[in-house]
């Protein structure tokens, strides 16, 4: 775009233009976000990100282009503007940073569909691969003696750019192959005999009525299939391009947390241990896969007054991970123990601020969370060799110089797909999400290790009588109880309390109804 001769560049390589309008108030709000996000420092990588082929820049010309992209990928609102919402998944697009989020690589073979693209190009969202295989269960009622869907490339571990794609960065793009009236498996297109409309428009209808992730866009070239649109390149593939997913509601405010207590310290931990065995009735999906599992096989998290929430394949996966870093991954009372505690806390207290039991789990579990939120977990960790700091410090009323970071036992935890996380972990969660395991806590809301807590504080480890005195005087002074002594609970490692506002509650005051 031409500037006038007076028009001055600046650091950020763009160039100023005056603001009037509504061009004027979109350049105002990114040339902040530049700043207050830190995308400034990534203009190369964004610009590629937004068109290969524009050559003028400045800040009108990012609006325009950001708008197209905006638009191009389903991204809410599409505003020209470069803010939170768009930033995340821009950064990821132009390979700025990778979102753990995109690390669910499809089966090789699944009910009514199998992956013929690369393994190292089968990774996309939860959600993705979840839709994916429900399209697939779908076909296969319909079609039960084949063929099969024939799934092509979806994306990277991790997103970011994949090569021979301009797309097929966020984990929600999908290649298929157009169906063949032969019902043989193999490479076909909308101009060759062996093609079939018919099952082709069947396979789009379903796509799009999948009931897990709204379609985007499919493109497609044949002219005489409903819902798809041309584009250059696809006559032998349909290029499925799914909605992005809402964001989970934010976390709750500070002030929220305080009043419901502190986030969750658990310190040590288990490394993650390889294990084999799959969950009931499933076949053995293929090592470094999630296996995603029908909705109606768990139950439903009950409390009284409160709205019931039917637990999910998501919820399932990380509360296996949530077991294993929090209780070693051991189906044993104390694996139980931690979480019924999580279910108490989040129907009793904390579901306002999570729109999903996973997400709450990824926010509250120090194992879990990408960087400690807890400057006293990040302590306690700090010195170990795979602790990795990412950059800062804690502030006050932090001590100084405790620096931020997670270890990277956790860290490779929490990408660690389901086929690779222990038997007793898939199994423990399965059956407390299903309502198979009875409740060990009450009402308890609330654990940590007051054994370590002693440590922490007298810098040895405490006698029996010494531990008890301690945990009920920290019970005190946080203003809970002590649940007591359970019978095959060791609570030198978790100790478990009940906040005193919900001591007059029934017992249990949260039931998991079976499915």
């Amino acid at each position: 775009m031409p500037t006038t001769p007076t028009a001055r560049r600046n650091g950020t390589g763009l160039t100023p233009v005056a603001r009037t309008g509504r061009v004027g108030t979109t350049t105002a709000r990114n040339r902040a976000y530049a700043r207050s996000l830190g995308w400034e420092a990534h203009l190369p990588a964004v610009r590629r990100a937004l068109t290969r082929h524009r050559r003028d820049w400045d800040w009108a010309a990012l609006g325009t282009e950001t708008l197209k992209w905006q638009t191009a990928h389903g991204v809410s609102p599409a505003d020209g503007i470069v803010g939170p919402a768009t930033w995340a998944l821009l950064r990821t697009a132009a390979g700025v940073a990778r979102d753990p989020a995109i690390a669910y690589q499809l089966p090789e073979h699944g009910l009514g569909v199998r992956a013929t693209g690369r393994p190292a190009y089968r990774f996309g969202r939860p959600e993705t691969a979840r839709a994916l295989l429900a399209v697939g269960a779908a076909w296969h009622r319909a079609h039960p003696q084949g063929p099969v869907l024939d799934i092509r490339d979806i994306g990277r571990n991790g997103g970011g750019p994949l090569p021979g794609h301009v797309s097929h960065r966020l984990g929600l793009d999908v290649d298929i192959r157009p169906v063949k009236a032969d019902r043989r498996p193999g490479p076909t297109t909308w101009r060759h005999p062996s093609y079939s409309r018919a099952l082709t428009q069947e396979l789009v209808d379903l796509l799009r009525s999948n009931g897990v992730l709204p379609v985007h866009a499919i493109f497609f070239n044949d002219p005489e299939v409903r819902g798809v649109r041309p584009l250059k390149n696809h006559d032998d593939h349909l290029h499925v391009r799914f909605a992005p997913p809402p964001p989970s509601p934010p976390a709750a405010s500070a002030a929220a947390r305080r009043s419901s207590g502190p986030v969750l310290e658990v310190p040590g931990g288990t490394t993650p241990r390889k294990g084999r065995g799959e969950l009931r009735d499933q076949p053995p999906p293929a090592r470094g896969v999630v296996a995603v599992l029908p909705a109606e096989r768990f139950g439903v998290l009950s409390a009284q007054g409160k709205a019931p929430y039917r637990f999910t394949d998501e919820d399932v996966e990380w509360t296996a991970r949530f077991v294993i870093g929090e209780s070693g991954g051991r189906d044993d009372a104390d694996s139980h123990a931690v979480i019924w505690a999580m279910f108490n806390r989040y129907a009793l207290l904390t579901r306002p601020y999570y729109r999903t039991f996973n997400a709450f789990l990824r926010a509250y579990s120090t194992p879990l969370q990408p960087v400690l939120k807890s400057w006293g977990a990040s302590r306690r960790n700090m010195d170990r060799p795979d602790f990795v700091r990412t950059g800062g410090t804690f502030g006050p009323p932090a001590p100084p110089g405790i620096p931020r970071g997670q270890r990277r036992a956790y860290l490779d935890l929490q990408k660690r797909p389901w086929a690779q996380l222990p038997a007793a972990a898939r199994s423990v969660a399965v059956r407390a999400l299903g309502g198979a395991i009875p409740n060990p806590v009450g009402n308890a809301t609330e654990f940590g290790s007051t054994y370590v807590y002693f440590h922490d504080a007298n810098r040895r480890y405490p006698n029996p009588d010494e531990w008890r005195r301690f945990t009920e005087q920290y019970a005190a002074g946080m203003g809970w109880q002590w649940i007591g002594p359970v019978a095959g609970l060791n609570q030198n490692k978790n100790t478990f309390f009940v906040q005193r506002r919900l001591a007059s509650l029934p017992v249990p005051a949260v039931r998991v109804l079976a499915g």
